[in-house]
Protein backbone atom coordinates (compact mmCIF):
# COMPACT_ATOMS: atom_id res chain seq x y z
CA UNK A 1 0.00 0.00 0.00
CA UNK A 2 1.21 3.49 -0.86
CA UNK A 3 0.56 5.97 1.94
CA UNK A 4 0.82 9.76 1.73
CA UNK A 5 1.69 11.41 5.03
CA UNK A 6 0.82 15.03 5.79
CA UNK A 7 4.03 16.33 4.20
CA UNK A 8 3.24 14.46 0.97
CA UNK A 9 -0.33 15.78 1.06
CA UNK A 10 1.02 19.33 1.34
CA UNK A 11 3.47 18.69 -1.50
CA UNK A 12 0.64 17.33 -3.64
CA UNK A 13 -1.46 20.43 -2.99
CA UNK A 14 1.52 22.61 -3.86
CA UNK A 15 2.01 20.95 -7.25
CA UNK A 16 4.45 18.04 -6.74
CA UNK A 17 4.49 16.47 -10.21
CA UNK A 18 4.89 12.81 -9.29
CA UNK A 19 2.22 12.96 -6.60
CA UNK A 20 -0.11 14.91 -8.88
CA UNK A 21 0.21 12.16 -11.46
CA UNK A 22 -0.62 9.49 -8.90
CA UNK A 23 -3.61 11.44 -7.59
CA UNK A 24 -5.36 12.00 -10.91
CA UNK A 25 -4.98 8.54 -12.44
CA UNK A 26 -8.07 6.50 -11.71
CA UNK A 27 -7.44 2.77 -11.28
CA UNK A 28 -9.99 0.02 -10.65
CA UNK A 29 -8.16 -1.62 -7.76
CA UNK A 30 -8.28 0.52 -4.58
CA UNK A 31 -5.12 -1.24 -3.35
CA UNK A 32 -3.22 0.38 -6.25
CA UNK A 33 -4.25 3.91 -5.23
CA UNK A 34 -2.29 6.11 -2.86
CA UNK A 35 -3.95 6.16 0.56
CA UNK A 36 -4.31 9.23 2.76
CA UNK A 37 -4.81 8.51 6.47
CA UNK A 38 -7.46 10.73 8.08
CA UNK A 39 -5.09 12.26 10.64
CA UNK A 40 -2.57 13.09 7.91
CA UNK A 41 -5.33 14.94 6.10
CA UNK A 42 -6.18 16.83 9.29
CA UNK A 43 -2.52 17.74 9.93
CA UNK A 44 -2.13 19.04 6.36
CA UNK A 45 -5.41 20.97 6.60
CA UNK A 46 -4.23 22.73 9.75
CA UNK A 47 -1.24 24.04 7.80
CA UNK A 48 -3.05 24.70 4.52
CA UNK A 49 -6.80 25.23 4.88
CA UNK A 50 -8.87 23.71 2.09
CA UNK A 51 -6.69 20.63 1.64
CA UNK A 52 -9.49 18.18 2.42
CA UNK A 53 -11.85 19.64 -0.17
CA UNK A 54 -9.09 19.70 -2.78
CA UNK A 55 -8.02 16.10 -2.22
CA UNK A 56 -11.59 14.85 -2.05
CA UNK A 57 -12.04 15.87 -5.69
CA UNK A 58 -9.09 13.79 -6.93
CA UNK A 59 -10.11 10.38 -8.33
CA UNK A 60 -6.81 8.60 -7.73
CA UNK A 61 -6.81 8.70 -3.93
CA UNK A 62 -8.27 6.49 -1.21
CA UNK A 63 -8.86 7.78 2.32
CA UNK A 64 -8.21 5.74 5.45
CA UNK A 65 -10.68 6.33 8.27
CA UNK A 66 -9.71 6.06 11.91
CA UNK A 67 -11.74 3.51 13.84
CA UNK A 68 -11.32 2.45 17.47
CA UNK A 69 -8.56 -0.08 16.77
CA UNK A 70 -6.78 2.50 14.63
CA UNK A 71 -7.07 5.16 17.32
CA UNK A 72 -5.55 2.78 19.88
CA UNK A 73 -2.74 1.92 17.46
CA UNK A 74 -2.03 5.57 16.69
CA UNK A 75 -2.03 6.33 20.42
CA UNK A 76 0.60 3.64 20.99
CA UNK A 77 2.78 5.03 18.18
CA UNK A 78 2.51 8.59 19.47
CA UNK A 79 3.12 7.49 23.06
CA UNK A 80 6.47 6.08 21.94
CA UNK A 81 7.59 9.61 21.07
CA UNK A 82 6.56 10.16 17.46
CA UNK A 83 4.93 13.53 16.63
CA UNK A 84 1.16 13.11 16.21
CA UNK A 85 0.94 14.12 12.51
CA UNK A 86 2.99 11.01 11.60
CA UNK A 87 1.10 8.57 13.83
CA UNK A 88 -1.69 7.50 11.49
CA UNK A 89 0.74 7.01 8.58
CA UNK A 90 2.89 4.70 10.72
CA UNK A 91 -0.13 2.77 11.95
CA UNK A 92 -1.45 2.40 8.38
CA UNK A 93 1.93 1.17 7.14
CA UNK A 94 2.37 -1.50 9.80
CA UNK A 95 -1.22 -2.66 10.30
CA UNK A 96 -1.93 -3.76 6.72
CA UNK A 97 -1.21 -7.36 5.69
CA UNK A 98 1.00 -5.99 2.90
CA UNK A 99 3.57 -3.60 4.36
CA UNK A 100 2.90 -0.03 3.42
CA UNK A 101 5.38 2.47 2.08
CA UNK A 102 5.02 6.05 3.26
CA UNK A 103 5.74 8.81 0.76
CA UNK A 104 7.05 11.79 2.71
CA UNK A 105 9.14 14.96 2.53
CA UNK A 106 10.61 14.12 5.95
CA UNK A 107 11.81 10.49 5.88
CA UNK A 108 13.96 11.08 8.95
CA UNK A 109 10.77 11.39 11.02
CA UNK A 110 10.22 7.66 10.50
CA UNK A 111 13.62 6.58 11.81
CA UNK A 112 13.18 3.82 14.36
CA UNK A 113 9.55 3.10 13.43
CA UNK A 114 10.22 0.15 11.12
CA UNK A 115 8.33 1.91 8.36
CA UNK A 116 9.67 2.12 4.82
CA UNK A 117 9.65 5.89 4.20
CA UNK A 118 10.33 7.09 0.66
CA UNK A 119 11.67 10.63 0.24
CA UNK A 120 9.62 12.62 -2.28
CA UNK A 121 12.09 15.51 -2.09
CA UNK A 122 11.25 19.08 -1.29
CA UNK A 123 8.71 20.61 -3.69
CA UNK A 124 9.99 23.45 -5.85
CA UNK A 125 8.54 26.91 -5.40
CA UNK A 126 7.01 28.76 -8.33
CA UNK A 127 10.16 30.87 -8.65
CA UNK A 128 12.27 27.71 -8.94
CA UNK A 129 10.06 26.42 -11.79
CA UNK A 130 10.37 29.59 -13.86
CA UNK A 131 13.39 29.83 -16.17
CA UNK A 132 15.79 32.67 -15.42
CA UNK A 133 16.04 35.54 -17.89
CA UNK A 134 19.43 34.24 -18.98
CA UNK A 135 17.98 30.76 -19.71
CA UNK A 136 15.00 32.19 -21.61
CA UNK A 137 17.17 34.18 -24.06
Amino acid sequence: MIILDHTAVLALCRGHRLLSGLAVVEVDDPAQKPHVPALCLVAASLELPGVAAHLGALPGLEFLPLDFAGAAGVEAVISSGLDWPFGHAVYAAVSDAAEGQVLTATPEAYDGTGVWALDIGKPLTHAEHAPSRREAS
